[in-house]
């Protein structure tokens, strides 16, 4: 203790982030390599610290208290800050391989998380896989990924909001067919948040629309879209020099959230390295 403040061994902040996301004390501590009474010994410890309740315990799961909340999110800031000292001090020396997980949408974001991150870390190697937000995710949770990057929760709890990015009505340069009726619509399929967002907008606006061109990757709606037959609903990011912004004379769209999952404590030092260098950057 210096100066009357008590000092916090960061494992106890590790702990507390485990139990925070996990809402129970025997998963943290599989998560953590440790028996469940370690897991309650830290807690109980960083509470006698802190001089405050973190959790309030049940049965079947434990639940943040106000104060856990508060003291959570400056834990997450404290190891958030001491992960990006240790592989930035340390960088020569991380090596290893991160599995990334990303979706069509989410992955126009993911070249200035590399370029930043090759900078920094040019010995840890990136695999990089695509698919739908549902198969990122389903590729963590089998242990395929280390890391899932997605447009949508499907479901799960947790995953860390990294970026918010406009959604816009797109359509080819050479034409404009935003007046057409009813509206030709190039979408991906059922369950996808694009497509709900396309429809439920016209709908409330009542503008008649069709269903042009459906496909399960961005490239098949732009592929429709250049060839000016129909319109499509993307982020902002992802126009170029073949789709504009036809947004003007068309209902208003949502906003889209990112998500990151993975980002649990205890990870290879790689990992931790590429998660606080993909926060940073996007966040």
């Amino acid at each position: 203790m210096k100066n009357g403040a008590p000092e916090i061994d960061t494992t106890l902040l590790r702990t507390l982030t485990v139990v925070a996301e996990t809402r129970h004390f025997t998963q943290a501590a599989e998560k953590l390599n440790c028996v469940q009474s370690a897991v309650s010994m830290q807690i109980k410890r960083l509470e006698e610290i802190m001089q405050v309740r973190l959790f309030d315990r049940t049965n079947r799961q434990v639940k943040l208290t106000r104060d856990g909340e508060i003291a959570l999110r400056y834990a997450r800031r404290v190891l958030r800050l001491t992960d990006e000292a240790m592989a930035e001090l340390g960088h020569e020396g991380v090596s290893g391989r991160v599995r990334l997980a990303t979706t069509d949408m989410a992955i126009c974001f993911v070249p200035a998380v590399l370029e930043r991150f090759a900078q920094t870390h040019p010995l840890i190697e990136i695999e990089l896989t695509c698919s739908l937000s549902r198969g990122a995710l389903e590729a963590r949770e089998r242990g395929d990924a280390d890391l899932a990057f997605v447009t949508q929760r499907c479901g799960r709890g947790g995953g860390k909001l990294v970026k918010k990015t406009p959604l816009v009505w797109v359509g080819a340069h050479h034409t404009d067919i935003s007046k057409v009726t009813p509206l030709p619509l190039a979408l991906f399929g059922p369950e996808c948040i694009y497509r709900d967002a396309a429809i439920a907008a016209l709908e409330e606006h009542a503008i008649p629309y069709r269903r042009a061109y459906e496909s399960p990757s961005r490239s098949g709606l732009e592929c429709a879209v250049k060839s000016g037959m129909a319109l499509s609903v993307l982020p902002v990011e992802n126009l170029g020099t073949e789709l504009r912004d036809v947004s003007a004379g068309l209902p208003p769209l949502p906003e889209m959230k990112n998500y990151l999952f993975g980002l649990t404590a205890g990870r290879p030092p790689a990992v931790q390295a590429f998660a606080a260098a993909f926060t940073e950057t996007l966040g």
